[in-house]
């Protein structure tokens, strides 16, 4: 079923957008046509005609769902078809120009979700070039494709916290509808097969009740969405636990989990030295202090050199994380500092 985004004779049946999930296989398929088409390809009748056939991974819809942050849906897409069934014949081209390559551009993506709802948005401009009351047919017109661009705009249907990363419940109870039209909350529930093995849902007015029935199939089969730790990819997983998506993550997540525990060894290490250190220059400070017959003079240029000692520490280990300098230097520095801690160590001792 072929479509172009310029003037032509709209279609007039009623085009679905139909969806079925595969638990066992793991796959989700969207179809997208007239309903007897539909009906036969569903039959395995590869000459139906349809407008897409999409076979994809389980949660791809949810997880590619369009997300409208700026309204160009709106802006670039309903507005100019809005102003052109107010204009003159003058000005509709370049109009319906500007919304037709918005559109185009978003059908050819071959995304379902954006080819159904510019394939839906051009079509019923079409139909309502064609009253002659054309403020009520573009009233008409607006009415019914803001429950798209509408939809686009909401918050998206997964949800991650932006500081753990990790996934925030699958809640439905926060779209609650309220005045919305009952027509944007239907869903058509179809079994096309005898033996009733295969589950479809048919949206026409709004494609909102199809993010509530997805969400509420993968809670029913305790499938539970995870964004991997390691290539940001969303991906569906059978327990909590999951943090990789695949193989190739799990060794990349191995590699750099050796890579930080060999760093941590590092670390460790010349901390361990500068925290020694840090404790030699406190017991010659304090034997100084019970030393009633140490110079006052000379403690307090201990305590200064002390103080001078942590802050240039504190630089050498900020290189060291930065990798302008290494570990190795950090220790042969302390242990040049250790001569004059001994060196004084006596001295308090005496």
């Amino acid at each position: 079923m072929e479509f172009a985004f310029n003037r032509h004779e709209p279609v007039y049946n009623r085009i679905l957008f139909v969806l079925t999930l595969d638990r066992q296989k793991m796959k989700e398929r969207i179809l997208i046509g007239e309903e007897a088409q539909i009906r036969f390809r569903l039959q395995e009748d590869m000459d139906a005609d349809l407008l897409c056939d999409a076979t994809r991974p389980l949660g791809t819809f949810l997880s590619e769902f369009e997300h409208d942050t700026d309204g160009e849906w709106n802006r670039l897409g309903l507005s100019p078809l809005r102003e052109a069934l107010h204009s003159n014949r003058r000005k509709q081209p370049a109009l319906e120009q500007t919304a037709g390559e918005f559109l185009s551009k978003k059908y050819l993506t071959g995304d379902p979700v954006r080819m159904y709802a510019a394939f839906r948005i051009w079509n019923e401009y079409l139909r309502a070039r064609e009253p002659r009351d054309r403020p009520a047919a573009c009233e008409r017109f607006i009415r019914k494709m803001n429950g798209f661009t509408a939809t686009f705009m909401e918050t998206p249907p997964l949800e991650f916290d932006p500081d753990t990363g990790r996934p925030q419940r699958l809640n439905i109870s926060h779209r609650i509808w309220g005045s919305v039209p009952d027509e944007d909350t239907r869903l058509d529930l179809w079994y096309p097969d005898n033996k009733r093995g295969a589950e479809c849902v048919a949206a026409y007015v709004s494609l909102h009740p199809l993010i509530i029935y997805y969400l509420n199939r993968l809670s029913d089969w305790g499938l539970y969405i995870r964004k991997c730790k390691t290539c940001g990819k969303i991906f569906l997983a059978r327990s909590q636990r999951y943090e990789l998506c695949s193989e190739k993550c799990r060794k990349a997540q191995a590699l750099e989990n050796k890579r930080d525990f060999d760093k941590r060894a590092r670390d460790n290490r010349y901390d361990l030295v500068y925290k020694n250190e840090c404790q030699h220059w406190r017991n010659i400070i304090n034997k100084a202090k019970k030393n009633p017959g140490f110079p006052a003079d000379r403690l307090g240029e201990m305590q200064a050199a002390f103080e001078a000692f942590k802050k240039e520490a504190l630089q050498r280990k900020r290189a060291i994380k930065t990798e302008k300098a290494s570990p190795n230097e950090f220790t042969d520095w302390l242990k040049r500092i250790s001569f004059w801690i001994w060196r004084n160590a006596d001295r308090a001792a005496c």
